[in-house]
């Protein structure tokens, strides 16, 4: 007996060292022949315990752990398969073998098909017979069990997914999809699952082609199935989906089974998309404001080369005309110079902080556009010695901010640019207006300048004209003079009064 019992436990499934045994007889003489073939059973131990009635056996059962029963269907309080019937709905975890009195197979079917693990018929009992059914009858409900759970977490885990499964037979094509996949892929109710429709009609025709090769090089060379891929919608809109499936190989390298998931992921790439454009948007504002930076310094540059120049073009005259005093006069005329450079160093300090409160000369807003032209005129002619014959006849438009600025700094850069280069002793100004332009004519009788077209104050002006959807001519050559028009359209720099 110990050496069978140490077979079983070096068996693949053992069953117990001990069974727990209920049999349920009302006949003595019946319980007395089983018990007897019991003790002969030589694969086990066992440990009995009888009763007569199907509700003391379900007593029992519901007390005690019992491996396995032995049921007679024809009990003084129950007959026939509803014996049958009730023990196994009474105790499911029980499997039950039943043992008949009738040579009619057919009770025996029957219980079989209600839940029993098998039949025997008493006049036929052996111990061999006996105990190689009740291991058998152990170990399968063991397995039953078994799979009936692992079924049961399967269920609960597709039940509770936010993924959708697949299950595809290769061989055969057919596939299990879970109730969340048919969501995921807006599949009708009762719609028979094929893979192939699935491929046909709900991806996007678009992505086909990268899934193929993607499924294809999993199955061939084993590839990581990892692909993201839009899936068509009731509404025949599209939802992205991420699927990761892994195949099953048998011993001849070929794939014959295939699992996996989709998960609707349109959110995160909604969300991915947005994140990524946001981020394009920032750099491209970014570059912008880079952009705007370098224009604004590159502007106030000029800005303070042209005021400061054209104050400094004064100071080098005045400064040159002290040392002709100091040279050829006496202390007080050098004084009197001296005090004029004093002056023109003051005037710089102020042009310097004019720009650096707005770049816009605050007398554009104390006086008007015209005042100020006049004011810079005089102050020009005064420091040069320079002749400026003006005319001036745009009283009927009404310049905006942008617009007398321009108009402003064009004439003043015009002005410093023939202070520097020209030497001129005449220069004519016009400010007047046709249909639809303000035009600035500047001209000059000095020696002109071949690289004149390329000085900073000229470069401002062509900006200035740009920025406003204006135009500029320039002509100058040495011993030529310079001559400046300048077009600006009066929608943009203000409107007629």
């Amino acid at each position: 007996m110990k050496a069978a019992a140490r077979r079983q436990e070096d068996a693949p499934n053992p069953v117990p060292a001990e069974i727990a045994v209920l049999l349920l007889e009302d006949s003595d003489s019946d319980a007395f022949l089983i018990e007897t073939v019991l003790e002969d059973v030589a694969d086990f131990e066992h440990r009995l315990v009888r009763s007569g009635y199907l509700s003391h056996g379900l007593a029992r059962a519901r007390s005690m752990h019992f491996d396995v029963v032995l049921l007679d269907p024809g009990l003084p309080d129950s007959q026939g398969i509803d014996t049958v019937r009730t023990f196994i709905r009474s105790a499911p975890d029980v499997p039950v073998l039943v043992l008949t009195g009738m040579d009619d197979a057919s009770t025996g079917l029957l219980a079989i098909q209600e839940g029993a693990q098998d039949y025997l018929k008493k006049k036929d009992i052996s111990a061999s017979e006996l105990g190689r059914a009740v291991r058998y009858a152990v170990e399968r409900h063991r397995i039953a069990a078994a799979l009936k759970a692992s079924e049961e977490r399967f269920q609960l885990a597709v039940a509770g997914a936010s993924a959708g499964l697949w299950d595809w037979n290769l061989q055969t094509g057919a596939i299990y999809l879970s109730p969340c996949f048919r969501k995921i892929m807006c599949c009708e109710d009762g719609e028979p699952p094929d893979a192939a429709r699935v491929f046909r009609h709900d991806i996007h025709p678009d992505d086909i082609p990268r899934i193929t090769a993607s499924l294809k090089a999993h199955l061939e060379n084993k590839d990581v199935y990892d692909v993201e891929y839009r899936v068509r919608t009731r509404s025949s809109g599209f939802r992205w989906v991420q699927a990761r499936g892994q195949a099953l190989w048998n011993d001849s390298a070929r794939p014959y089974r295939m699992v996996g998931w989709i998960m609707d992921i349109t959110d995160r790439k909604r969300a991915s998309e947005a994140l990524r454009e946001s981020r394009e948007e920032l750099q491209r504002l970014s570059a912008n404001i880079q952009q705007v930076r370098e224009e604004e310094k590159n502007r106030i540059a000029r800005e303070l080369h042209d005021d400061l120049g054209q104050q400094l073009a004064a100071l080098k005259v005045e400064t040159a005309n002290v040392e002709d005093h100091l040279a050829a006069a006496g202390i007080t005329a050098a004084a009197d110079n001296l005090r004029k450079v004093y002056e023109l160093i003051d005037r710089i300090i102020a042009a310097a902080r004019r720009i650096a409160a707005g770049l816009r000369p605050t007398m554009l807003d104390d006086l008007g556009l015209m005042p100020a032209v006049d004011w810079l005129i005089d102050e020009f002619s005064a420091s040069h010695r320079v002749r400026v014959a003006r005319r001036i006849d745009v009283d009927d438009i009404d310049f905006n901010h942008e617009g007398g600025t321009a108009v402003f700094r064009i004439v003043q850069e015009a002005l410093t640019n023939i202070a520097r280069h020209s030497r001129a002793t005449l220069v004519t100004l016009e400010i007047v207006r046709d249909e639809t332009h303000c035009v600035v004519r500047i001209v000059d009788n000095g020696s002109g300048c071949a690289a004149g077209a390329h000085a900073f104050g000229l470069l401002g002006m062509r900006e200035r004209a740009a920025r406003l959807g204006g135009s500029i001519q320039i002509r100058t050559a040495p011993d030529e003079g310079f001559a400046l028009t300048v077009a600006l359209p009066i929608a943009a720099i203000g409107a007629r009064r």
